[in-house]
């Protein structure tokens, strides 16, 4: 690297800077570590994986989007830009298709610990619970779905895995029962089967629980103030009369 090529690069960076931070304490801060650098050290930093990062300081160097365009303007980058979809469709002569201009950032997608050492295989029997919480236990927790999995299968819009997760491969015992009898009978069940009540969750249960016990009420299984216990009696009692 030739001294007029890093000099052309500092300069580069200095202006982008200055473009997103008006307070001039990012421009200030890279004069400072470059001026600490060889040549070979500078060349390394510039070949690193995104080697420039915008230092902020919550309530005074916080760029507002009109910064960005600046420092785009600077870069002479476009702002919205086309994006190859190949896994939706390709031409005969192989070319994807390409979105509408959209804006295109970097997101940094890191695996989580958790999932990397126990999400690595999942349990088909979901009978070994915690009775007042429907929680799986044992050698069944690995049927348990966080609301990792939720999201995923929110987002791939499996309306009905979505639901039948939360419900009788959950805490709805009723429904549960009544699935396994079905399966039992018909050898398959359906989602048309499927009939979960409102009372029926243990987690909504206990919820209720706490809530009362805080004299909150709520509508997750109460109806006009009444808990579920309560509102039975009260019909029964009016039938008999």
């Amino acid at each position: 690297m030739t001294k007029e090529q890093r000099e052309k690069i500092e300069a580069l960076v200095y202006k982008t800077m200055d473009a997103l931070d008006k307070t001039g304490s990012n421009t200030q801060y890279y004069k400072e570590i470059f001026s600490k650098m060889s040549d070979s050290q500078f060349d390394k930093l510039i070949r690193s994986r995104l080697p420039f990062r915008f230092q902020t300081d919550v309530f005074n160097v916080e760029p507002e989007m009109s910064d960005v365009f600046d420092a785009f303007k600077v870069l002479k980058k476009p702002l919205m830009e086309k994006v190859k979809l190949p896994y939706l469709h390709k031409d005969a002569d192989g070319n994807p298709v390409e979105s509408k201009e959209c804006l295109v950032i970097y997101i940094n997608i890191k695996r989580l610990k958790q999932m990397r050492a126990k999400k690595t295989n999942t349990a088909i029997a979901i009978g070994k619970r915690d009775m007042k919480t429907g929680r799986l236990l044992g050698e069944d927790k690995g049927g348990l779905e966080s609301n990792k999995e939720f999201e995923g299968t929110s987002a791939l819009g499996l309306k009905y895995t979505t639901i039948e997760n939360a419900r009788v491969k959950a805490d709805a015992m009723g429904a549960k029962t009544d699935a396994y009898n079905t399966i039992n009978v018909k050898g398959e069940i359906s989602y048309e089967d499927i009939d979960a009540l409102k009372t029926d969750s243990l987690a909504k249960n206990t919820l209720n629980v706490f809530l009362l016990g805080a004299n909150l009420h709520s509508n997750l299984i109460d109806e006009d103030y009444y808990t579920p216990y309560s509102l039975n009696k009260r019909r029964n009692s009016m039938r008999e009369t």
